[in-house]
């Protein structure tokens, strides 16, 4: 157990910028006819990742000056601090069956694939961590590890099949094909965003209401440019960050404001150059996967499973982004029932906006609607998650910030499938507590 767990451990660290990579190179040296070629799309893969993780840090960093202000100015008395992965990775760690997790997932990935359950082929073994999480939460209420590992399973299932499900939608809005999102966190908000899309076409008034991504940056032409769309919305940012000061010390605020929109412009340019980097070495390996999965083995198209990471860069997904990170934690400070503070998990919006996107094909209106509905349930949950996170927690020595009772983590408590399974067989539950 203790070998398993440096493994993963190791894992966890390398990330998935490098761990993405890295299976696609073996299966790329597996599957591709021309290994030169094959060293070259993933070290696209591998720079357009590092890209678009740095400056996904760099945008979340950004508005945490605008995060402070927000708090500040909120009456709310926050309990409960989002610590983000340092909880994750904790909870994932602290399992004492990590090597039965991790195997009976992947058996069960093949298992599905061979008897025509699923299309997805996973390959995201950095996002075991979530599964993880879910039979070690289990086993800490019942301490019956079959029971943590069948959880976990059907957890993994239901993933898998939602996985497939939406990929179409995937597909063909950002022009990846043959890929899917496995990642349980994220893919379990794609029916939401789909439903909340049926409900708005139902609407009168409203389902005829629209605005593309696309046509946006035609209308406002000039203004549409990335670096001055990015350097407009960072001035907006900067100025109320600092509007309880801008009329005592106007120059220093407008200055700062400038300087905030000069290094939004920057973001909003290279994230989305990130995005087509990636691109452009993932069409051909998943191409090549493709083809040979097709010579080999069936003919039956099957989805290659990665970590939502990949589409987090795309222009759509960054603008709808840096406007639901603020919003994000306003809501936090007025959303009655909510005890969370946003904090570094603020960085797993973009993953979980992308279906947002998706769902809309890129309708900037319908996609800020369906956001702004799954942020409150994200905050619901994520606080009501709050008990069990804190207990398991303090009994691996995690300890407390001071100020706050409990912690929590956007990224764990986003799993909708987990938390609804949760309240479905919490009367069985409770014979084992």
């Amino acid at each position: 157990m203790a070998a398993a767990q440096k493994v993963f451990e190791y894992i966890i660290e390398l990330g998935p910028v490098l761990i993405i990579p890295a299976i696609l190179l073996l299966l790329g040296l597996i599957t591709g006819r021309k290994p030169h070629k094959t060293l070259l799309h993933v070290l696209y893969v591998f720079l357009g990742l590092v890209l678009t993780a740095i400056m996904l840090t760099i945008f979340i960093n950004f508005f945490q000056p605008l995060v402070n202000t927000l708090v500040i100015n909120s009456t709310k008395n926050f309990q409960i601090i989002d610590i983000g992965m340092a909880l994750s990775k904790n909870l994932a760690l602290s399992s004492p069956f990590i090597m039965e997790t991790i195997i009976a997932v992947i058996l069960l990935n093949l298992i599905m694939l061979a008897f025509r359950l699923t299309r997805t082929i996973n390959i995201d073994i950095w996002n075991f961590w979530s599964i993880l999480v879910v039979s070690t939460a289990i086993y800490s209420i019942t301490g019956i590890r079959w029971m943590g590992l069948l959880i976990s399973l059907v957890v993994t299932s239901i993933t898998l099949v939602l996985s497939d499900i939406y990929a179409p939608s995937l597909q063909k809005y950002y022009g990846l094909e043959n890929i899917s999102v496995a990642q349980t966190q994220s893919v379990c908000w794609a029916p939401l965003a789909q439903f909340i899309n049926f409900v708005m076409n139902k609407v009168p008034f409203v389902k005829k209401a629209h605005l593309f991504f696309e046509q946006i940056q035609y209308k406002l032409g000039f203004f549409s440019e990335p670096m001055v769309l990015g350097f407009i919305l960072g001035m907006v940012v900067g100025l109320v960050t600092r509007y309880h000061t801008i009329a005592v010390t106007p120059r220093a605020d407008i200055l700062y404001a400038a300087g905030a929109g000069l290094r939004m412009a920057v973001i909003m340019v290279i994230i989305p150059r990130a995005f087509h980097l990636t691109a452009k070495g993932l069409v051909p390996l998943i191409t090549d996967i493709k083809g040979f999965v097709e010579r080999r083995i069936t003919k039956r198209p099957l989805y290659i499973g990665l970590d939502p990471l990949i589409l987090a860069g795309h222009p759509a997904v960054i603008g709808l982004s840096a406007v639901m990170v603020p919003l994000t934690v306003y809501i936090a400070t007025i959303l009655p029932g909510n005890r969370l503070l946003p904090g570094p998990d603020l960085i797993f919006i973009p993953f979980i906006v992308i279906w947002a996107v998706a769902a809309s094909r890129g309708d900037t209106f319908r996609s800020v609607i369906s956001a702004a509905v799954m942020i409150p349930l994200i905050l619901w949950i994520t606080t009501n998650a709050a008990d069990l996170y804190t207990s398991m927690a303090v009994a691996n020595n995690l300890e407390i910030p001071e100020g706050y009772t409990q912690v929590s983590s956007i990224s764990s408590g986003a799993n909708l499938i987990f938390w609804v399974l949760i309240q479905i067989i919490r009367p069985i539950l409770n014979f084992f507590i």
